[in-house]
């Protein structure tokens, strides 16, 4: 073999290792990208099961104390609202209900979030153990905060890891609440709340004050399937604002199909916290994140 040959068979071995090097760095450089995003999102999920545990210590001071649990309607008083705050007048309070799901003013306005762990922290404090237990969560995953400040006022409010407020059960308005059982890809039709011929609450339930109103009246509490998004399931939904709409445009034409909840019940009467965790999608049941997974309502869609 002649000397040219010989070279050029080494610079062939030699051109093969270097590819095989940088195959190697590359599946290197991917293992540890997925090592590495593997334990920032373990580290997020015990930050934020931290906060639960906090939160859920703050309720058992709550219910020790009180004897009972949080109410289902929060008080808020003018001084806690925006200024302009729309057909509320200096001598009146507010209540606003406490789920962890959807509101509106009337049928003509948009379903937006409620801050339901606000209104237990806000409906708590009167308990000075609970405030202290509260005051004592990493002041990085507590800040004033209103989904909707048209409508709702800033409150304390306390966030999980990933940016999304906590969401709180409260027994009153836990598994599924709709006017009418809703049809596959239908987000469902929100309950008076005050209408006394359903069987939550009337008018006659709050202290005997005309000054005294009940705020988001209308209100809905879904648990969204794959079934609803067509061929994509759940992980088409595109997440992201609590007002933005689903991610599966063309199967919902122009309706806005939102995940409400984890349509979660609670047990022995006893509110519970969890975090809709890395997707922000509360309906995704299987990276939520919970102290004790509750049992979930079936929305009965095929």
């Amino acid at each position: 073999m002649s000397y040219t040959r010989r070279h050029m068979y080494h610079r062939a071995f030699t051109l093969l290792e270097i590819l095989v090097v940088i195959a190697i760095i590359a599946l290197l450089v991917a293992i540890t990208t997925m090592v590495g995003t593997a334990v920032v999102d373990t580290g997020k999920k015990k930050a934020t099961l931290g906060v639960l545990q906090s939160l859920d210590a703050a309720l058992a001071a709550y219910m020790d104390e009180k004897g009972e649990k949080p109410p289902a309607l929060v008080e808020i008083s003018y001084s806690q609202l925006p200024s302009g705050f729309p057909d509320v007048s200096p001598d009146e309070s507010l209540f606003f209900p406490a789920i962890d799901g959807r509101g509106r003013e009337s049928t003509s306005d948009d379903l937006f979030e409620v801050n339901s762990v606000a209104l237990f922290i806000e409906s708590a404090k009167i308990v000075p153990a609970t405030q202290d237990i509260v005051n004592s969560i990493n002041p990085k995953y507590l800040q004033n905060y209103s989904p909707n400040e048209d409508y709702f006022p800033f409150l304390l409010t306390a966030f999980d890891a990933w940016g999304n407020p906590i969401r709180y059960v409260h027994p009153k308005f836990d598994g599924i609440i709709e006017r009418v059982r809703r049809g596959e890809g239908d987000a469902g039709e929100p309950v008076n709340i005050i209408n006394p011929n359903k069987p939550f609450f009337v008018r006659g339930a709050l202290p005997p004050n005309p000054g005294r109103a009940v705020r988001m009246n209308f209100v809905r509490r879904n648990r969204l399937i794959d079934a609803d998004f067509g061929d994509g399931g759940l992980d088409s939904w595109g997440g992201g604002s609590s007002n933005g709409s689903a991610g599966n445009p063309s199967s919902l034409s122009e309706l806005d199909l939102l995940p409400d909840s984890d349509g979660g019940l609670t047990a022995g009467d006893r509110p519970y916290f969890y975090s809709a965790g890395p997707d922000g999608n509360p309906a995704t049941l299987e990276d939520n994140i919970y102290i004790s997974p509750p049992q979930h309502q079936d929305p009965g869609i095929n």
